[in-house]
């Protein structure tokens, strides 16, 4: 069977068409005004066809950026949506582009989706997540150091062994994350939320702690030396390093 005929010419037939009407308009009105002179026929084409260019132009190079700018975000958002994958291949391939595009550092990570993501192992060094979704996600030995991850939803969480050196926690959800033998050293966890967190062994040397809740934490072993705790969270099953005295609990001092 012969398919049908839609009635519409392709794209390039149709700018053709147009070229060629807006051709025939140029002669009719220089035949109308002037009668048959080739030098002024090609005088009125010069200039008409040199402002037809440069607008032609001007209309190319808006489209290109445009269809630049919409690849741009089509290309963003597949790669956060891989990242937030199982497959630890994809999130590292997934990683590593967004960081040779620069996106690890300009917010396109605000927000993400990426509770059970396996990113073990990823180098998200001064990456920018602030508000992350990441309950669940194994970040195990995950290179976070400089992180931004304000406010981010670390729930159920493992980050067994993974660098927060100086990583900004202040205010993220951490409640029964496992942070073993981590290296969260200077780290700012002001107000997080570390509800039965497994911190053992972890290094918390000159982090910020101020706010913090710790009921039913597991801090054995961690080396708390210049530790900010100043209006902490805790109870009677939050356990401490060997020896260590920690401050009063912000309930008690409520009570009191």
């Amino acid at each position: 069977m012969k398919a049908r005929r839609t009635g519409l010419l392709p794209a390039t037939a149709f700018g053709a068409a147009i070229m060629l009407l807006g051709v025939g308009v140029i002669i009719g009105g220089h035949l109308h005004e002037h009668g048959w002179n080739p030098a002024a026929l090609l005088d009125d084409l010069y200039a008409n066809l040199g402002s037809e260019l440069v607008g032609m132009a001007i209309i190319i190079l808006l489209v290109d950026r445009f269809a630049a700018r919409r690849e741009n975000q089509r290309l963003r958002r597949q790669l956060v949506r891989e990242m937030a994958s199982t497959d630890r291949g994809l999130t590292n391939r997934a990683v590593l582009e967004l960081e040779v595009q620069g996106w690890l550092h300009d917010g396109t990570l605000a927000d993400a989706q990426l509770s059970g993501a396996d990113l073990a192992g990823a180098r998200l060094e001064r990456a920018v997540m602030p508000g992350a979704a990441c309950a669940g996600a194994d970040l195990t030995g995950t290179n976070l150091s400089g992180a931004r991850l304000t406010g981010a939803n670390l729930t159920d969480a493992t980050l067994d062994r993974a660098n927060l050196e100086m990583a900004d926690l202040s205010k993220a959800n951490l409640q029964q994350a496992r942070l073993t033998n981590a290296d969260a050293a200077l780290a700012d966890l002001n107000a997080a939320s570390l509800i039965g967190a497994d911190l053992t062994r972890t290094d918390l040397t000159g982090a910020n702690l101020d706010r913090a809740d710790l009921r039913g934490a597991d801090l054995t072993d961690c080396r708390l030396a210049r530790t900010r705790l100043s209006a902490i969270r805790w109870d009677a099953s939050t356990r401490w390093p060997s020896g260590f005295t920690p401050p009063p609990s912000d309930d008690a001092q409520e009570e009191t």
